[in-house]
């Protein structure tokens, strides 16, 4: 949620920049935008969409949907639809507190949301100015979408190396100023379409909407401090005191290598996850990460939209993924846990180091 509501808020941004493109409507200065933005946002009190999302890759197509709603200042829910295996998932906040509910194992994780600090604001010129600089843009014309009309236009970056690093097309709706569609891609191998559909502001969505009544037997976790989310620094003996599974490590490492940290987490917001280790072995400005999750049931299979190659590790199937520059990953399973092994290594050492971890 985190990572999808920063990617939502940038193309706001960029659709509030185009219009300083000269595409549309009056050459505006980056602070007369940035004005203009905050007085439609100001008129919106509430918002309503079902947010459908198509991430397509050489592995495969796969779909998200779900509904959200958001009130301010800071009342968000949304519910899956799809993936079926997923679907009733929901997340909400009213503000105070968050709740996670998992319809699947019937469980619920609360939160107590952090405080917000009113002093926070950002530079809206700068980020606008940046996004001008480093994209050239043009308006294709207008269209309607979902019954409302919108403003089509592209956004190319102008360097390989620049933030926005691909070509995007966003539709911009006229009343908000905000996106109803956004493709985007990535050397024809990667991508994405996100659409917001039945759209709607200012609907005068109930406080109701945003606090949850727990499901009858249900089994329910408080967090009262997002910093217990994070995982902690400690050495492997510490690491291996405080779990109720055993950390696996591998006897085997290139030459050079040796442990340089351990990050150890017993709380997380996912449901049939006890605890996480992440294991980290440096030489020579280089490193190889190995994070064990431990779950309490079903371990829920891998869903990373790359393509991999299925390889053996000790005679059990495990895939292999190639990252950005050198690196690889291969992701197994042992016993109740899902590892994943990642380094700057060929894919030999890498099942080498892999089959080493009994």
């Amino acid at each position: 949620m985190k990572m999808k509501s920063k990617i939502v808020f940038v193309l706001f941004l960029i659709s509030i920049a185009l219009l300083n493109s000269g595409c549309i409507g009056e050459g505006l200065t980056a602070d007369q935008i940035a004005e203009k933005m905050q007085e439609k946002q100001a008129n919106i009190e509430d918002i309503s969409a079902t947010l459908h999302m198509t991430v397509s890759t050489e592995a495969g197509t796969q779909e998200m949907e779900y509904e959200t709603l958001q009130k301010k200042p800071d009342k968000t829910k949304s519910v899956v639809i799809s993936p079926e295996e997923m679907a009733g998932q929901v997340t909400v906040s009213n503000g105070e507190k968050m709740w996670i509910y998992y319809p699947d194992a019937n469980k619920v994780t609360i939160m107590t949301m952090p405080e917000v600090f009113d002093d926070l604001e950002m530079d809206y010129s700068l980020i606008i100015g940046d996004i001008l600089n480093e994209t050239d843009v043009s308006l294709e014309g207008t269209e309607e979408i979902d019954g409302r009309d919108t403003f089509v236009l592209t956004l190319i970056p102008k360097e390989n190396e620049s933030l926005y690093g691909s070509d995007m097309k966003v539709w911009i709706d006229e009343g908000t100023w905000t996106p109803l569609k956004i493709e985007m891609g990535v050397d024809d191998t990667y991508h994405v379409i996100v659409e917001y559909r039945d759209f709607e502001v200012n609907t005068g969505i109930s406080d109701d909407e945003f606090e949850f009544e727990i499901p009858e037997g249900a089994e329910v976790t408080e967090i009262d401090d997002f910093d217990d989310l994070l995982p902690v620094s400690m050495t492997l003996d510490e690491a291996q005191n405080l779990s109720d599974n055993e950390i696996i490590t591998p006897s085997y490492l290139p030459e050079g290598y040796e442990l340089s940290s351990v990050m150890f987490s017993n709380t997380s917001i996912v449901a049939n996850i006890d605890e996480s280790v992440t294991l980290m072995y440096s030489y020579d400005n280089n490193g190889i990460v190995i994070t064990e999750s431990f779950y309490n049931g079903e371990i829920d299979q891998n869903s990373i939209m790359l393509e991999s190659e299925t390889v053996s590790v000790n005679g059990n199937e495990a895939d292999l993924y190639s990252m950005y520059g050198d690196s690889l990953m291969l992701q197994w399973e042992i016993e109740n846990a899902m590892v994943t092994l990642s380094a700057p290594l060929d894919r030999d050492e890498l099942i080498l180091i892999a089959e080493s971890m009994e």
